[in-house]
């Protein structure tokens, strides 16, 4: 596992020596500021509530194996919309490949991400029955959400604030389905598949 030695919190200066070089923002453990890395380096967020916590599995630091592969959870993202809302967690698996955990009213969907450079911005017009292009490639919008961070805990690997919005939409081409979130500083891309509670073993 690489640290990243440079992070210092620019609300307290406490140095944070044990950060994965991943890490775009997370709370500081000295005095509980968020903070996230901007164009301007490291920029403090100030103190929020966490995210609200409703009935589940996980928790902030638990750890467990899944499909023979360890991990623990080092993060949380909770958002909201007009009907409702969801948790994503931040999984750090011991082999290095780290991913996203969807938790939804009890499904489970872990995604991996792809590596596609997109502007922020890119798919803030996109509508239901249109298209974005990426890499020359049209992808059909079958659903949009327009979510909003209600809470935040832990480390994440994006640059990310609580109340921010956030476009959240499952696009298909050529029979490949993904997932875009696209935030004020990270748009990130997805492929996503069900995993059954029952297949976590927990410490």
């Amino acid at each position: 596992m690489t640290f990243n030695e440079s992070i210092s919190c620019p609300s307290c200066g406490a140095a944070m020596s044990e950060t994965t070089a991943h890490v775009r923002s997370l709370a500081c453990p000295h005095c509980s500021n968020w903070i996230y890395l901007g164009s301007n380096g490291w920029e403090s967020a100030g103190l929020f509530e966490h995210a609200i916590d409703a009935p589940s599995m996980l928790r902030l630091g638990k750890r467990g194996e899944l499909e023979g592969r360890l991990f623990h959870v080092a993060g949380r993202v909770r958002m909201s919309y007009n009907e409702g809302f969801w948790d994503e967690w931040w999984l750090e698996f011991d082999d290095g490949f780290h991913q996203w955990l969807e938790e939804d009213d009890g499904v489970y969907r872990l995604h991996s991400h792809m590596d596609h450079s997109i502007a922020p911005g890119q798919f803030d017009d996109a509508t239901v029955g249109g298209k974005v292009t990426l890499d020359a490639a049209d992808w059909f919008v079958t659903e949009r959400i327009d979510a909003r961070v209600a809470g935040v805990e832990g480390s994440l690997p994006v640059a990310i604030v609580p109340g921010e919005s956030v476009v959240c939409i499952d696009a298909i081409n050529n029979g490949i389905k993904a997932s875009f979130e696209s935030a004020a500083r990270d748009v990130q891309m997805y492929r996503g598949r069900v995993v059954r509670g029952q297949q976590f073993e927990w410490e």
